[in-house]
């Protein structure tokens, strides 16, 4: 049987496990997925074992950058990004993807998120927000803006953002992520400011179904999702990745319509 698991630090909140368990129904495969929770300061010391235990590893919050000099190889799509989230293990050779950058793409495509010739602003300054930049880019924004509580040089501060804004909106913090679903990156005063001037609003976030952010910009309408097909094809993409076979957007468009997550 082939083993798989998400590494993190805190993962009750996860759907990867169904996710990946649909997948193996779909393609008749004998395997196994679960999930690992790896306190902080622990994965160095442990990754060297799993990586001869498992056949493949997703990688979330906070290790997608630490786990990057661990590995033997690293894809150099994944190296541009700067973040890993995905790892086929070998014989005990590991090998780094990142398969957000094409999750992200294809959910704003699904949602009717243009971006081409717009100017974008990234909330959150980690892994997905990497890669959310990445794909931005790829699809043609006229310029990606990152925007942090402490912006360095180039950067925008939340302070700066309803003044400056128009275009497409993401956000990549954990801000209004389940249990504490009211919350929300951003102030009613500044969505009210924004929202008029937003040509789409993407959240990162999977659970809840529907944020505040998003749930404001329909309201609105603006054009807006969340997080979960995202995360579903991502998975579909790294399971190509594992069994060494293209399984293509179909797969996603048919998780979403059999999974009955919350």
């Amino acid at each position: 049987m082939r083993r798989y698991a998400l590494l993190g630090e805190r993962l009750g909140h996860s759907y990867s496990v169904p996710i990946h368990q649909a997948i193996f129904r779909v393609l008749g495969l004998q395997a196994d997925y679960r999930l690992l929770e790896i306190p902080r300061g622990e994965l160095g010391a442990r990754f060297p074992a799993l990586c001869r235990e498992l056949d493949g590893m997703n990688v979330t919050i906070p290790y997608k950058e630490e786990v990057m000099p661990l590995l033997d190889g690293v894809d150099d799509f994944a190296r541009q990004v700067g973040a890993v989230n995905t790892v086929l293990c070998r014989e005990g050779v590991s090998r780094g993807y990142n398969t957000d950058v094409a999750g992200f793409m294809a959910m704003l495509e699904r949602y009717g998120i243009p971006v081409a010739g717009h100017p974008a602003y990234v909330l959150g300054t980690g892994g997905a927000s990497q890669a959310a930049r990445t794909a931005l880019k790829a699809l043609g924004a006229a310029s990606v803006t990152l925007v942090s509580r402490k912006p360095e040089p180039g950067e925008l501060g939340y302070g700066e953002l309803a003044e400056r804004f128009s275009g497409v909106l993401v956000n990549c913090t954990p801000v209004g992520m389940y249990p504490h679903g009211e919350g929300c990156p951003l102030t009613g005063e500044q969505l009210r400011v924004m929202l008029p001037r937003a040509c789409g609003v993407a959240d990162m976030i999977y659970n809840p179904a529907e944020t505040c952010l998003t749930r404001a910009a329909r309201e609105a309408g603006v054009p807006a999702c969340t997080g979960l097909y995202m995360l579903i094809h991502q998975a579909v993409e790294a399971e190509s990745i594992w069994q060494g076979q293209s399984l293509g957007r179909a797969l996603t468009d048919q998780l979403m319509k059999e999974l009955k997550l919350p």
